[in-house]
Parts: structure tokens; C-alpha cells; sequence
């Protein structure tokens, strides 16, 4: 999983997703970027167990500066 956020206005930008569940997590940051909300309501957002999309938290903690 790829995700390309703006550093300034924190918006998602695009992302690649490959595997089971893709689909599922492909929608949620759809959602976020067309509302052109920030990432950061991601991981503020309550997400149902058991899905791919909990972990969405996770990977956008993780974020780096690209080089």
C-alpha cells in the first residue's frame, strides 16, 4: 500500500493498493480525498473490526517524507 499526501494541507494526493481487501480501503480514502478533508480524520475515525480498513491508522502514522 502507497499513499501520496500533500505536506502542507495533509490531503491525499492518490494511492496504490495491491491485495485482499484493496477495495474496501481504496473506498475509505476515496471518500476522505473528495471531501478534501485531511488524513488526519482517519486516524481519528472509529473503523469496524474485522476489516482491512482498521489498519489504516497505522500505515498513515507511519508516513515519510518522499526523496
Amino acid at each position: 500500500m502507497k499513499i501520496c499526501v500533500d505536506a502542507e494541507t495533509k490531503q491525499i494526493l492518490g494511492a496504490a493498493i495491491l491485495g485482499t481487501g484493496g477495495d474496501e480501503v481504496i473506498h475509505v480514502l476515496l471518500d476522505v480525498m473528495y471531501a478534501k478533508a485531511p488524513y488526519t480524520v482517519i486516524q481519528r475515525a472509529m473503523h469496524i473490526h474485522p476489516t482491512v480498513a482498521e489498519y489504516l491508522p497505522t500505515v498513515l502514522g507511519k508516513l515519510e517524507p518522499f526523496s
